[in-house]
């Protein structure tokens, strides 16, 4: 009985992860080549609280982890990627409390705790988030974002990748 609920659960948490990922957000990755180009830009150190809005499978958490051994954090709305993510930290870092994943609608999540926020989404999503970024910015955070410029910001740099593409830096 317990087999056929857990594979009836995870049948239908791939369903709502489909339905979400063609309804609300789709999921794009970070390119794994560039990964360690974008976080020497944003020269994490241990004392910094590093977000990923929309972390995927967090492959860009654990990266800054394992470069900077900050606090680092990822969410994401799909409960399926977040398993993934959690997944991998546990493979990766076993008992690890300074990596956390958790499956959270982005636009809502407070952003005053973390001191630097990276985000690869669409064009709309960084516009909806430049709003609440404006306040962010003021009380000294920095957001890196790429591929996607928030038109509503001024960027203080925009960084130009090995693959060609741009990490705007706000």
């Amino acid at each position: 009985m317990g087999v056929i609920l857990t594979v009836v659960m995870l049948f239908g948490g791939i369903i709502v992860t489909i339905l979400i990922n063609i309804l609300l957000a789709p999921i794009i990755k970070t390119p794994k080549d560039i990964i360690d180009e974008i976080l020497e830009s944003m020269k994490l150190e241990k004392e910094d609280r590093f977000l990923d809005l929309g972390c995927a499978d967090g492959r860009v958490v654990l990266e800054a982890y394992k470069k900077a051994k900050c606090r680092s954090f990822g969410f994401d709305i799909s409960p399926i990627m977040i398993i993934i993510a959690r997944t991998k930290r546990i493979l990766s870092f076993p008992m690890n409390k300074d990596i956390v994943f958790d499956a959270e609608n982005i636009f809502d999540v407070s952003l005053k705790d973390f001191s630097k926020i990276y985000c690869y989404l669409d064009e709309t999503s960084m516009e909806i988030l430049g709003r609440r970024f404006k306040k962010y910015l003021k009380s000294g955070g920095e957001v890196f974002s790429y591929k996607y410029e928030i038109k509503s910001l001024k960027a203080k740099k925009k960084v130009k990748l090995s693959n060609g593409e741009s990490l705007y830096i706000y």
